[in-house]
């Protein structure tokens, strides 16, 4: 096709499309003009402001990840780097139940500084907001587009604090009101963490109602499972097959992968319980990341009862010393549900950026302080106003490291599986998935023989439906010009647990909104990324 004598924003020639759809790859150049693709095709003598010649590498839409906590980092630095060098033009981010959105001004030092583990506390430096639309308002105007949930906690706060208790009667309504006009106002879905306070309060009714209010919207919930109790019968996969059977609503399984030794090479345990929801209308989705490891803040190690009532109550427990061997038996249980078996925690994020407990394992820092893990986890929270983050550690025996990440890659093929980093950027020692997550599972899917069609259509169409990115995700004419460039053959993760902060190879070059935010491996510096608001 001859575009001649036209004059484009962007031209990108000689690239190999891999387009999202799944379709095998073909030879063809890419015409943009502002932040849409116009066409795509072969054009001689075309005029463009600029040329990319994207010869011997692939051009595809721009990956999204659907899960991360970057929210408070974004509003801190826009440039996102982590989720650019990885080829990320989106990021969903108010995952896991955790986040500040709705907030009322009385509410948010108390939420920040109970979260502080994960985003840390930077209120200070924040400007404020109270409604999920004032929300998305600061999240434009980043290198990334950024969609959001609703988190349950923020729902929660709103409307009954950090009570201990599931919410009825006026309160629910009153969380019901706060969800629904945050569905009206933009966001993505609504995200559940069930292992984490408040959110661990609720109970299922709670759940199926606040889920008919995302089924209106038809926006999505997002589950981090509630753990398994032990000695009793609950079943938290079951309890989220109810609530999708009963309301219909879609459902989005957050970092759902076998575990070890519960469900270690048996994946097909973690699909078949929800095939019985489509009878219901219901569809669920599932994703994973490819590690074994993850991470969160330290305060989720600690019994229900004592996060009770929000910061000033957890630290006033915390350092009552009449209460402490009470604290330490009750943490016993929640430790075993929470670190692995064969694992052990390392502390990642803390107040004291030149803490010497950086780096060291919940051991180690034991043994530094003289007590037991449990005690060093009761101070350290206390030491540091609750702001400690930590990671786990992947299994010691080889044999089961091997088979949960065969587990990984059986998951990953099924069609219904897409990848989130789960990106929690803060502190200098962070987890290697977040700049690691996307070319390591590209990496590993090829090493696996995948086609590199059916690898990009899951990081670009599938979770752009799931979570209702209209006009993005596929490369096709009329769609926004996301896009990302890179060399199928050399894409590899090059960060580690010691260098978690190291870019990947291979990813040379990001689109966004129709503008060069990444070329040949530098950051331009602009920020034409966009808050996307999910519409009916």
């Amino acid at each position: 096709m001859n575009r001649k004598g036209e004059n484009m924003e962007l031209l990108i020639k000689n690239g190999l499309i891999i387009d999202g759809t799944g379709a095998p790859p073909y030879a063809a150049d890419i015409l943009v003009e502002r932040d849409t693709i116009t066409d795509i095709g072969k054009f001689t003598d075309v005029k463009a402001r600029r040329v990319i010649d994207a010869s011997g590498r692939c051009v595809s839409p721009g990956f999204i990840d659907c899960h991360t906590h970057s929210e408070i980092n974004l509003m801190n630095n826009r440039q996102h780097v982590n989720a650019v060098y990885q080829g990320v033009s989106t990021v969903v981010t108010g995952m896991c139940g955790l986040g500040f959105a709705p907030m009322e001004p009385c509410c948010f030092e108390d939420a920040m500084k109970v979260n502080a583990g994960i985003f840390s506390n930077v209120s200070g430096h924040l400007p404020r907001w109270e409604t999920f639309g004032q929300f998305l308002d600061l999240l434009d105007g980043c290198a990334v587009n950024v969609a959001s949930d609703v988190t349950h906690n923020a729902v929660r706060q709103m409307a009954a604090g950090f009570t201990s208790a599931p919410l009825v009667g006026e309160r629910l309504e009153k969380a019901k009101e706060h969800l629904r006009r945050s569905m009206e106002e933009g966001a993505a879905g609504f995200s559940v963490g069930l292992s984490y306070y408040p959110g661990t309060y609720s109970d299922t009714k709670e759940l199926i109602e606040l889920c008919r209010v995302v089924k209106e919207y038809d926006g999505v919930f997002c589950v981090h499972l509630r753990l398994n109790i032990i000695g009793s019968e609950f079943d938290p996969l079951q309890e989220m097959v109810r609530v999708a059977s009963e309301t219909g609503v879609r459902m989005h399984m957050l970092h759902h992968r076998t575990k070890y030794p519960a469900t270690i090479g048996r994946p097909e345990k973690l699909i078949e319980p929800f095939d019985v929801c489509r009878k219901y209308g219901s569809e669920v989705t599932f994703e994973l990341y490819p590690y074994l490891a993850g991470c969160g803040y330290m305060m989720v190690l600690l019994p229900g009862w004592v996060q009770d009532g929000g910061y000033p109550a957890v630290m006033e427990r915390l350092g009552d010393r009449n209460l402490r061997q009470r604290i330490l038996k009750d943490m016993e249980e929640r430790c075993s549900l929470i670190v692995g078996k064969g694992t052990t925690g390392v502390i990642t994020h803390l107040k004291d950026p030149y803490s010497e407990f950086l780096g060291k394992t919940f051991e180690e820092a034991a043994e530094m302080m003289g007590v037991s893990v449990p005690e060093m986890i009761v101070e350290t929270l206390l030491e540091n106003d609750l702001e400690a983050g930590w990671r786990g550690t992947e299994p010691e025996d080889e044999a089961v490291r091997s088979q949960l990440f065969r587990d990984i890659y059986q998951l990953f093929e099924n069609d219904r599986y897409t990848i989130g980093s789960d990106t929690i950027p803060t502190g200098e020692w962070c987890h290697p998935r977040t700049f690691g997550t996307f070319p390591r599972v590209i990496r590993q899917a090829r090493e696996h023989g995948m086609p590199a069609e059916k690898i990009i259509s899951k990081l670009t169409s599938l979770p752009a439906h799931i979570y209702g990115l209209k006009g993005r995700g596929v490369l096709a004419k009329g769609y926004a010009a996301d896009l990302t460039i890179f060399d199928f053959e050399r894409v590899a993760d090059l960060a580690t647990y010691e260098e978690p902060r190291k870019r990947p190879a291979g990813i040379d070059t990001l689109i966004v909104n129709g503008k060069v935010v990444m070329e040949d491996g530098d950051i331009i510096g602009i920020l034409p990324g966009r808050a996307l608001r999910r519409r009916r």
